[in-house]
């Protein structure tokens, strides 16, 4: 595991606990009694430790706290963003095959609909929901133009894509690839052992070559001879003649040596 992604686990880690730390013991504030900060107020004026307290101790109600054990929005959307970046960092997108050509063309989808989403909520033209409501529901405050800032930098992020170079070509048609190209090497080298297919084992012989017995046989039924030369013709011929010498004794003259032909085998 890489450094960054170490320090976005950490930081996922960090505030899932800061969230149930917050909400269950009202951890993030020394108060008596025990309160639950609210986040999206925590940069309000008058939102410390020491005017929520007074406000306490007279019986006040500030609303910079609530009472523990309360789950609001905020709360369960901080816990969702801490753990998908403490998961995200054991996941591994895919890099070669068909799912990586999928997931990048989502995400360059994704990543182009979101920055049309920041561009026009900044210019007032997004019907329904805008970005000053969603930075309410945010866990810390924030601004709208840094909601709008954050999800083009976002869609940004995505339509750049990953630093890898996927491999678009799937398993299968390099599998096949590899295959074919075993069966002729397998072919090859019956033809050096004297052309005989049947050394060659079943499960790597393809169903249309059962019907071929010698390299002779495939070689006719694909027609490979009207592509060849007289040269590679006169090496595939086969020779049925007896090759004989001239008689030594009668200088080829007949003898009885070799029963008056004039030639010895």
């Amino acid at each position: 595991m890489g450094l960054l992604k170490k320090i976005t686990a950490l930081a996922g880690l960090v505030m899932i606990v800061a969230a149930v730390a917050n909400v269950e013991f009202g951890a993030l504030m020394q108060l008596d009694p025990p309160q639950k900060l609210i986040l999206a107020r925590a940069a309000d004026p008058g939102c410390n430790s020491e005017e929520i307290q007074k406000d306490l101790d007279d019986g006040a109600i500030n609303e910079c706290v609530t009472s523990i054990g309360v789950w609001d929005g905020p709360d369960i959307l901080l816990v969702a963003e801490g753990s998908i970046l403490l998961l995200s960092t054991f996941l591994r997108w895919p890099r070669k095959g068909r799912w990586a050509s999928r997931v990048r063309k989502l995400a360059v989808v994704s990543g182009l609909v979101l920055c049309g989403l920041a561009v026009a909520d900044s210019f007032d033209k997004l019907p329904g929901t805008s970005s000053e409501e969603i930075s309410i529901l945010l866990p810390f405050p924030a601004p709208a133009i840094a909601v709008q800032i954050g999800v083009f930098a976002l869609g940004i992020f995505l339509i750049r894509g990953p630093k890898y170079q996927i491999d678009y070509q799937s398993n299968t048609k390099r599998d096949s690839k590899s295959k074919q190209e075993f069966s002729h090497a397998q072919l090859d080298a019956a033809f050096a052992a004297g052309g005989s297919l049947g050394d060659l084992q079943k499960k790597s012989r393809r169903k249309k070559s059962y019907k071929y017995n010698t390299i002779g046989d495939l070689w006719g039924a694909q027609g490979l001879s009207q592509y060849e030369d007289k040269f590679e013709a006169g090496l595939r011929d086969e020779f049925a003649g007896e090759t004989k010498r001239t008689c030594h004794l009668c200088n080829g003259e007949g003898c009885a040596g070799c029963n008056r032909t004039g030639f010895v085998s």
